[in-house]
C-alpha cells in the first residue's frame, strides 16, 4: 500500500520511518512544505491508500473525491473537524484519529494560564523587567475554594477536574450527552444544566470538539449569564466560543477575563480580525497563547505512538481509534 502525506505533517519523522517499516507499505511519501493549490493536495494523495492530514488542511467532499484509491485516513490530532468524516464513511474511507495523546498537556496548560491571569503574572513579569519592584498592582486571586465548572466530559475534561481538586476548587461539570460512565470518570455527583453551571462559576472551561452542537455553544445569552467575577477559558476550538459576544462582554466588563489559546483569526493581528477582537486581547484580564494547549515534549511522543499504531491497527482490520465505523 502507498502512503502519502498531503501536507506538511507535525508527527516526528522517525513515526514515518516506523511506518514506511511495515511490510504492507510499498511507498511512503513526506512533503518539505504545505500545498500551495488544491491540486498540489490532490497530486500527492491521488494514487494512495493511505492518507494523513494536519489540521489546517479542509478535507471535503470535493478533495475525498479526488482521491480515489483512498482507503483511510490518518488525523495527526485528537480533533477531526477539518474532515468530512460522514462522507468519508460513505465513501468506504475510515478515519482515525489520535484520541487522549495530549489530555494532561492540555489540563496542565488550563491551570497555567489560570494561575497566570489570577495572579496577574504576565503583567507583574512585565513589571519586573520594566525595572519596577512592587506587589500593590499585583494582588491576586486564590484558586482554593473556588468553583470550576466544566463543559465537557471526555479525556482532557476528566483530566481537568482530576487536577481541579487538587487545588481545592469544586467541580462542576456540564456534557449534552451524560451517561453514569462519564460521571464516575469525572468524579462528580450528576451533571448539571449549562446554565446551572454559567451562573455558580468562577472558572469556565470548554473542553469540547468542534461538532454542529458545539458551534457557538457560548454565545452573548450565555456569557451575560456568566458571574462578573468569572472568567472563561477557551483550549478547546475557535468557534465554540462566539469571540465578539465574548469581546463585547470583557469591553463592558460584564465578566473578569478570558484565557484563549485559540482564535476565529490566527494570528489576531490578521487584516481580517475585527478592531474589537484586537482591543480584546490587548486587555491586562486577557491572555492570548498561540494555540499550545496541546503541545509538549511527552504529548509528541504520545501522538507518534498513537498515530503508528493506528495505521497498524487499519493494517489488521482494527476500528480502535477509527472515528466513522
Amino acid at each position: 500500500m502507498k502512503f502519502a502525506s498531503l501536507d506538511l505533517p507535525y508527527v516526528d519523522k522517525k513515526f514515518f520511518s516506523a511506518i514506511k517499516r511495515l511490510p504492507e507499505i510499498s511507498s511512503i511519501f513526506i512533503p518539505k512544505d504545505n500545498p500551495s493549490t488544491w491540486l498540489e493536495a490532490v497530486e500527492r494523495g491521488k494514487n494512495a491508500e493511505l492518507l494523513t492530514v494536519d489540521i489546517p488542511l479542509k478535507v471535503d467532499r470535493k478533495l475525498i473525491d479526488a482521491l480515489p484509491h483512498a482507503q483511510a485516513i490518518f488525523c495527526q490530532a485528537v480533533g477531526f473537524d477539518n474532515i468530512d468524516v460522514a462522507y468519508a464513511r460513505k465513501k468506504g474511507v475510515k478515519v482515525y484519529n489520535c484520541a487522549g495523546f495530549n489530555a494532561n498537556a492540555v489540563a496542565e496548560f488550563v491551570f497555567a494560564l489560570i494561575t497566570s491571569l489570577f495572579r496577574h503574572i504576565p503583567a507583574a513579569q512585565a513589571h519586573v523587567r520594566a525595572g519596577g519592584w512592587s506587589y500593590r498592582h499585583f494582588v491576586g486571586r486564590e484558586l482554593y475554594g473556588k468553583t470550576i465548572g466544566i463543559v465537557g466530559s471526555g479525556n482532557i475534561a476528566q483530566r481537568i477536574a482530576s487536577i481541579a481538586r487538587g487545588y481545592g476548587l469544586e467541580v462542576l461539570a456540564h456534557t449534552k450527552h451524560p451517561t453514569k460512565e462519564k460521571q464516575q470518570k469525572m468524579g462528580v455527583d450528576g451533571f448539571i444544566t449549562l446554565e446551572k453551571l454559567l451562573a455558580r462559576s468562577h472558572i469556565l472551561v470548554l473542553a469540547v470538539p468542534l461538532t454542529m452542537e458545539t458551534r457557538h455553544l457560548i454565545g452573548k445569552e450565555e456569557l451575560q449569564q456568566m458571574r462578573d467575577d468569572a472568567i472563561l477559558v477557551n483550549t478547546a476550538r475557535n468557534t465554540v466560543v462566539d469571540e465578539y459576544a465574548l469581546a463585547e462582554v470583557i469591553l463592558e466588563g460584564k465578566i473578569a477575563g478570558a484565557v484563549l489559546d485559540v482564535l476565529l483569526e490566527e494570528p489576531f493581528y490578521s487584516k481580517e480580525a475585527s478592531l474589537q477582537i484586537q482591543e480584546m486581547i490587548r486587555l491586562p484580564n486577557v491572555i492570548v497563547t498561540p494555540h499550545i494547549a496541546g503541545i509538549s515534549r511527552e504529548s509528541s511522543e504520545t501522538l507518534g505512538k498513537i498515530f503508528v499504531d493506528n495505521v497498524k491497527n487499519f493494517l489488521k482490520g482494527s476500528d480502535t481509534n477509527c472515528i466513522n465505523v
